[in-house]
């Protein structure tokens, strides 16, 4: 029996990296698949084939996580195409880029926090309640191990996702006597479009620091998304998952 038999989910920022790996293994293991990302459409179609030949129904939509309608028209689309909305995971986010927090401006800020937070407090605000209407559901917004263990020359990045870390557990709180379960996953460095572009000297600085001396694949991580969209996770509540190499142990 797949894991996520006659599930249907939702992926929002799943073009590349993490959140392409993670549509591919909710296909494989029984989800249908709604994907989402913002002018890439290019990269949704190769992944909806990816999706279809799994034998699993599938739709995408260009959506920019800064503006909440286009969010809510993503969920809204994707309970019309498979009648209801099981999981929701929230993975688009954006670099800060490295630079001393005195030389950060606001515009910066702006950017990072309409992306990194706001986005995910768009998906779960629409889609809450399609699921508390239902009496389930599962809600994975994805943070970074940057959140529980901040870096130097990176706080607007740091800074962003800590604050989703707070609204998982607050919303978690809320909504899971009625049956959502709400939690975040905080990876650590992952081999991503987004690592690649990072300064090479900080990810050399990086890697040194991880008990496990190297950086982490895209299905790693990913693995972790299936666990908590599962029935096993059933009683994983406001809980921040954290594969990481070791880069922050509990």
């Amino acid at each position: 029996m797949h894991r996520l038999s006659n599930k249907s989910a939702l992926v929002i920022g799943c073009a590349s990296g993490i959140g392409a790996s993670v549509a591919r293994l909710f296909a494989k293991e029984g989800a249908d698949v709604a994907m989402a990302d913002h002018g890439r459409a290019d990269d949704l179609a190769d992944l909806e084939n990816v999706i279809a030949a799994e034998g699993r129904r599938t739709v995408s939509f260009d959506v920019d996580v800064r503006d909440e309608a286009s969010v809510a028209a993503a969920i809204e689309g994707t309970i019309a195409a498979f009648g209801k909305l099981d999981i929701l995971v929230n993975n688009a986010g954006v670099s800060s880029g490295f630079a001393p927090f005195a030389t950060q401006g606001p515009d910066d800020w702006q950017k990072v926090l309409d992306v990194n937070f706001h986005g995910v407090a768009h998906g779960m605000r629409h889609a809450l309640p399609h699921m508390l209407s239902r009496g389930s559901g599962r809600i994975i917004n994805t943070a970074s191990q940057l959140a529980h263990k901040p870096a130097p020359n990176n706080a607007m990045y740091c800074a962003s996702k800590a604050a989703v870390v707070a609204l998982t557990s607050s919303v978690a709180m809320e909504v899971a006597a009625s049956g959502i379960a709400v939690n975040s996953v905080c990876p650590g460095p992952t081999d991503t479009e987004m690592w690649r572009a990072s300064d090479p000297d900080w990810n050399e600085w990086k890697l040194s620091t991880l008990p496990i001396r190297r950086v982490g694949s895209v299905e790693e991580i990913a693995w972790a998304y299936v666990f908590l969209a599962s029935d096993e996770a059933s009683y994983m509540v406001g809980q921040s998952v954290s594969p990481n190499g070791g880069d922050v142990m509990w």
